[in-house]
C-alpha cells in the first residue's frame, strides 16, 4: 500500500473519532441544559449530581433515593421535581425492577416529606395517576393537589387525617383491601367516580368543602361515613354498597343525590341532615334501613 494511501486512511479515522467526540459532547450539553431547565439551573446542586441521583434511583439503588431526598432538602425549589421523580417510578411496572419492597421504601420517603415535621416539604402536588402503590400510608400528610386517577392500591391504603388543599381525584382507582380516610380534610372538591373499594371504606369524620363525587363507585365491604360533612353537592348516584352503609350524623349542606344506588346490606341513615334537595329515585335497599 502506498504511503500516501496509508496516511489518508489514518486521517479519515482520526476525523471520524473527532466527529463522534463532538457529537457526544453536544449530546451531553443538551442533556445538561435540559436538566438545568427542569431543576432550576443555578444553585448548590450541580446538574451532574441530579443526573447521577436519577440514574441510581431508576436502577433501584437505595442511595439514589437518599440522594434525591438530599437534593430536595438543599434546594427547596427542586422538591416538586424530586416528588415527581419518585411518583413516576411508582407508575412503572414490575418489569422496571420495582418490586413491592422497593415501592414501600419510596412511599415511606415520600410520606416523610409530606407530613408536617422537621423535614416537611409544604405545597407539594401528588401526581400519581396510574401508580401501583403497596400499603400506602399518607396519614397526617398535608399536600396541595392529588391525582390518583386509575391508581391501584395493593394492601391497605391509609389517608387518615390527611389535608388536601387543592383538588383531590381518585377516579377509577382500585383499592384492593381497606381504604381509610377517617377525619381527612378536602379543602376543595373530592372525586371518587368509578372507584372500586374491595374492602371497607372508612370515611367517618371526613370533610369536603366543595363538591363530593362517588358516582358509580363500588364498595364491597362496610362503608362508614358517620359524622362526614359535605359543603357542596354530594353525588352518590349509581353507587353499590355491598356491606353496611353507615350515614349517622352526616351533614349534606347542599344537594345529596343517591339515584339508582343499591344498598345491599344493613343501612343506617339516622340523624343525617340534608340542607337542600335529596334524590332517591330508583334506590334499592336489600336489608333493614334505620331512619
Amino acid at each position: 500500500m502506498p504511503t500516501w494511501v496509508m496516511w489518508l486512511v489514518v486521517a479519515l479515522v482520526l476525523a471520524l473519532v473527532v466527529v463522534r467526540h463532538h457529537r457526544r459532547s453536544q449530546a451531553e450539553t443538551l442533556l445538561d441544559e435540559h436538566a438545568r431547565r427542569r431543576t432550576g439551573g443555578d444553585g448548590p446542586t450541580p446538574v451532574s449530581v441530579w443526573r447521577e441521583a436519577n440514574r441510581r434511583f431508576r436502577a433501584g439503588e437505595h442511595e439514589g433515593l437518599l440522594l434525591l431526598a438530599e437534593i430536595g432538602r438543599a434546594v427547596p425549589r427542586r422538591r416538586q421535581d424530586v416528588v415527581d421523580t419518585w411518583l413516576a417510578a411508582l407508575r412503572g411496572g414490575v418489569a422496571r425492577g420495582l418490586d413491592a419492597g422497593w415501592r414501600v421504601q419510596v412511599q415511606r420517603r415520600l410520606a416523610a416529606h409530606l407530613r408536617p415535621g422537621d423535614d416537611f416539604w409544604p405545597g407539594m402536588d401528588v401526581h400519581a395517576a396510574g401508580a401501583i402503590l403497596v400499603d400506602l400510608d399518607l396519614s397526617g400528610c398535608r399536600v396541595a393537589k392529588v391525582d390518583f386517577t386509575g391508581a391501584v392500591f395493593v394492601g391497605d391504603a391509609r389517608f387518615a387525617a390527611m389535608t388536601v388543599t387543592g383538588e383531590a381525584v381518585f377516579d377509577g382507582a382500585r383499592f384492593l383491601r381497606h381504604a381509610v380516610f377517617t377525619d381527612a380534610l378536602f379543602a376543595r372538591s373530592a372525586s371518587f367516580t368509578l372507584a372500586v373499594f374491595t374492602g371497607n371504606l372508612a370515611f367517618a369524620g371526613v370533610q369536603v368543602a366543595q363538591e363530593a363525587r362517588l358516582r358509580a363507585a363500588k364498595v364491597s365491604g362496610r362503608a362508614d361515613l358517620r359524622r362526614a360533612e359535605f359543603g357542596g353537592a354530594a353525588d352518590f348516584a349509581d353507587v353499590f354498597f355491598g356491606g353496611r352503609a353507615l350515614f349517622g350524623d352526616v351533614v349534606f349542606h347542599q344537594d345529596a343525590l343517591f339515584s339508582r344506588s343499591w344498598f345491599r346490606g344493613w343501612t343506617d341513615v339516622g340523624s343525617a341532615l340534608i340542607g337542600e334537595a335529596a334524590g332517591f329515585d330508583g334506590v334499592r335497599f336489600g336489608r333493614r334501613v334505620l331512619r
